[in-house]
């Protein structure tokens, strides 16, 4: 019953899509970029009301995480933050799309540049691992408006108006797309796409849709995607940190780290599990400094939290 009722309300929620959606992605085209940051903010406390259950997850995993570290107060305004922050990255990549890139280009600095060219100059590809930290898809963005052969490894939303727009709008920065939702493909094309030296893009936080390795995430195991080590371990390709950074006032940083050295003991199950924990410590690193600037939208400790209850 819950599954029907969940289909109808996509179903509904894409009608409303394809009515409101273009009008306001027109609003926002035409109104000036300063005017983003003060519509970001109304929006966010007008959707406090509305969030119900997105908001009991987000406080919920706000909770797990630091409630021996942090009081109620200190959670509950990291949570007001954090919706403001989505929402106006939400805005904000909107409004990037239709700036000139040169304009673009100047708001997001690139630290680390040097390691992304030398791990380019290899040959044998190079991964930017990442997470939902930040307004995280203008690194794809500013890589490929500054001429980076750059593909994001990613699923397309439910909803059929939103892949169609930000389908174009991946095509008119020249991102290369790979979708996750089929994983041999996928798989083939990630492959493909470091043997010809490029770059591939891939988030580590996520849930995977099937049974991966188990691996700590702020001392709770949780399903892990394995690629991003197998993938370098196959094709000798380097795996590169790679965060962005909201500075405010409409600028934000990307950080490049340097290589990301791999351990091997010959065991290749164990070297993947231990490459991928250490990993997954050092985005912990970030999130902890960070915590407003990461999704905590996701049901990322399933196993840890009975979400359905929520």
């Amino acid at each position: 019953m819950r599954k029907k009722w969940r289909r109808r309300l996509d179903a509904v929620g894409e009608i409303l899509t394809f009515i409101f959606a273009p009008p306001f992605v027109l609003f926002i085209r035409f109104i000036p970029l300063s005017w983003i940051y003060p519509l970001g903010r109304t929006l966010a406390h007008l959707g406090r009301i509305g969030l119900g259950r997105r908001k009991r997850i987000a406080l919920a995993n706000l909770r797990l995480v630091f409630g021996k570290k942090r009081n109620e107060e200190e959670i509950q305004a990291i949570y007001r933050r954090c919706l403001s922050n989505t929402v106006i990255s939400f805005l904000e990549l909107l409004k990037f799309c239709f700036l000139p890139p040169k304009v673009v280009k100047e708001r997001i600095k690139l630290v680390g540049k040097e390691n992304l060219d030398a791990a380019i100059k290899r040959g044998k590809g190079v991964i930017t691992l990442s997470i939902h930290l930040g307004n995280f898809p203008l690194i794809a963005l500013k890589l490929a408006l500054e001429g980076y052969p750059f593909a994001v490894i990613a699923k397309n939303p439910k909803n059929r108006y939103l892949t169609g727009l930000f389908s174009r709008y991946r095509d008119k920065a020249g991102i290369g797309f790979i979708d996750g939702g089929y994983r041999k493909m996928a798989a083939q094309s990630s492959l493909q796409q470091l043997r010809q030296g490029r770059i591939l893009f891939i988030q580590l936080d996520q849930n995977p849709p099937y049974n991966e390795i188990m691996v700590d995430f702020f001392g709770y195991p949780v399903p892990t995607y394995k690629g991003p080590v197998v993938l370098a371990m196959r094709t000798g390709a380097l795996i590169l940190p790679t965060f962005i950074l909201t500075d405010g006032g409409g600028r934000h940083r990307i950080i490049v780290e340097r290589p990301f050295s791999l351990k091997t003991t010959g065991d290749k199950e164990r070297d993947i599990a231990h490459n991928l924990a250490r990993l997954m410590r050092l985005t912990e690193g970030y999130i902890e400094r960070y915590p407003e600037q990461w999704w905590w939208w996701h049901r990322r400790w399933k196993r840890h939290i009975d979400y359905k209850r929520l």
